[in-house]
C-alpha cells in the first residue's frame, strides 16, 4: 500500500466515524431535547414513532448498501441501484403514512407520527450514494456528508423546538432542511463519478431486488425483533415508561450504530479477502472486531454501574433511580446485539442471505412469544428480558449459519 492509498484510508476512517459518531449522538440529542422541552409523555410519543421510522428506513434502504458496497464486480450499474432507491423510498413514506393513519386514524396525532417517523426519510434516499462513494474508495465523502447533514438536521430541529414548542412544525421544519442538505452535499460528488441518471429497467431492477429481497426481510425483521419491547410497552404500559424505556436503551443503540456504521468500512475489504480466498485474514479480522466489542460492553457496564443513572437523569430530565438494574441488563443485551451485527455483515458478505432471514425470522417469533407474558409480568425488566433473550437467540443461530456457510468457502 502506497502512501497515497494510505492517506486516502485515514481519510476514510475519520469522516466515516465522525459521521457515525455525529449520527448516534443525534438519536440521542432530539431524545433529550422532546423530553426536556415538552415533557415524558410526549417523550414516549416521539420515541416510539422514530423507532417506527428507524423500521420503515429499512424498506426504504432496502438493505442494498451491504450488497452495493461488496459489489466488487459490478454486476448493477449505479443507475440501477438509484432508480430502486425512487422505488423503496416511496413505498416507504406510503408505509409510514398507513401505519400512522392504521394507528390514529385521520388526526393531528397521525401527522404527528408520520413528520416524526418520516425524518428518517432521508437517510434511506443518501444511503445510496454513500454505497457508490465506497465503492469507488471515498467513503471519505460518504462520512462528510452523513455528519454535516446530521449536524444540521439536528440544530435545526433543537433551535425550532425551542422556539416553538411545536413537535410537528419542527418535524418539518426539519424536513426541509434535511432535503436541502442532501442535496447539497451529496448530487455534486456524485456527479463527479459519473452519470446520476436513474434506471428503470425491468430486468435489472428485478434481479437487484431479487438478490436483495433475502438482506432486506433479514434487516426488517431485526428491527421489528428490537421493536417488540417498544410494541410491548405501547399495549401495556404508559407513555411515560415508553420514555423510560427509550432512555434506558440509548447506550446500547449507541453501541450499536457505531459498531453497525464502522463495520460498514470493512465490507470491501472482507469482499476482497473471500475472493482471493485469504480465508485466514478473514477470520482475523472478525476476532478483531469480537474483541473491540468485547472491551467496548465491558467498559459500558462498568461506566453505567458507576455514573450512568445519575447522567442518564441528568441529561434526560427525568429521575431514574429505580433502573439500574434495567440499565446494566439491557447494555449486556446490547453486546450480543453489536455481535450479531458483526455475524450478520459476514453471512451477507458470504451471500448467505437465505439463512439471515431464517435467523431473524425465528428470534422474531421468539420476542413476540415471550414479550407477551415477560411485559405484563414484569413491566420494563420484562421488556429488557425479552430484548436480552432474543439477541442471544440471534447469536447462537448467527454463529451456527456461520460455521456452516464458512465451511462451504473452503
Amino acid at each position: 500500500m502506497n502512501s497515497a492509498e494510505t492517506q486516502q484510508l485515514k481519510k476514510n476512517y475519520f469522516w466515516n466515524t465522525l459521521g457515525s459518531l455525529m449520527t448516534s449522538l443525534s438519536s440521542v440529542l432530539l431524545l433529550i431535547v422532546v423530553t426536556r422541552t415538552l415533557g415524558a409523555e410526549l417523550g414516549g410519543i416521539f420515541s416510539l414513532a422514530f423507532a417506527v421510522g428507524q423500521q420503515y428506513q429499512i424498506l426504504g434502504a432496502f438493505e442494498m448498501r451491504p450488497y452495493q458496497a461488496t459489489d466488487i464486480k459490478g454486476r448493477f450499474r449505479f443507475g440501477t441501484y438509484l432508480g430502486s432507491r425512487y422505488i423503496t423510498c416511496l413505498a416507504m413514506l406510503l408505509a409510514i403514512c398507513c401505519y400512522a393513519l392504521w394507528t390514529y386514524g385521520i388526526s393531528y396525532e397521525a401527522g404527528l407520527a408520520f413528520s416524526i417517523a418520516g425524518l428518517r426519510f432521508f437517510d434511506a434516499a443518501e444511503d445510496v450514494f454513500h454505497g457508490m462513494f465506497q465503492q469507488k474508495g471515498r467513503l471519505d465523502i460518504a462520512g462528510r456528508a452523513l455528519f454535516l447533514r446530521s449536524l444540521t438536521s439536528t440544530v435545526t430541529f433543537t433551535v425550532v423546538l425551542i422556539v416553538t414548542r411545536d413537535l410537528l412544525a419542527t418535524c418539518i421544519i426539519t424536513a426541509l432542511v434535511s432535503l436541502i442538505a442532501l442535496v447539497w452535499l451529496n448530487i455534486p460528488a456524485a456527479r463527479s463519478f459519473g452519470s446520476i441518471r436513474p434506471s428503470f429497467a425491468p430486468k435489472p431492477l428485478g434481479l437487484l431486488f431479487a438478490a436483495c429481497l433475502p438482506l432486506f426481510l433479514g434487516s426488517f425483521l431485526q428491527s421489528d425483533l428490537i421493536n417488540v419491547p417498544r410494541y410491548g410497552i405501547a399495549g401495556t404500559l404508559s407513555n411515560t415508561d415508553q420514555t423510560v424505556y427509550a432512555i434506558i436503551y440509548m447506550p446500547a443503540l449507541v453501541i450499536n450504530l457505531l459498531v453497525g456504521f464502522v463495520f460498514k468500512l470493512l465490507l470491501t475489504s472482507l469482499a476482497e479477502m473471500l475472493e482471493l480466498r485469504k480465508l485466514d485474514e478473514f477470520i482475523r479480522l472478525l476476532l478483531k472486531c469480537v474483541a473491540i466489542i468485547a472491551g467496548v460492553s465491558i467498559a459500558g457496564e462498568l461506566t453505567a454501574y458507576l455514573i450512568g443513572i445519575p447522567i442518564l437523569s441528568l441529561l434526560y430530565g427525568v429521575n431514574l433511580d429505580a433502573y439500574l438494574s434495567v440499565l446494566l441488563v439491557i447494555i449486556l443485551g446490547g453486546a450480543f446485539n453489536a455481535l450479531s451485527v458483526i455475524l450478520y455483515y459476514s453471512l451477507v458478505t458470504m451471500r448467505a442471505q437465505m439463512l439471515v432471514v431464517i435467523c431473524y425470522l425465528g428470534a422474531d417469533v421468539f420476542a413476540h412469544a415471550v414479550s407477551g407474558w415477560l411485559i405484563p409480568s414484569y413491566q420494563l425488566m420484562g421488556a429488557v428480558m425479552t430484548y436480552d433473550l432474543s439477541m442471544v437467540l440471534l447469536c447462537i443461530m448467527f454463529l451456527a449459519s456461520f460455521f456452516y456457510s464458512f465451511k462451504k468457502q473452503k
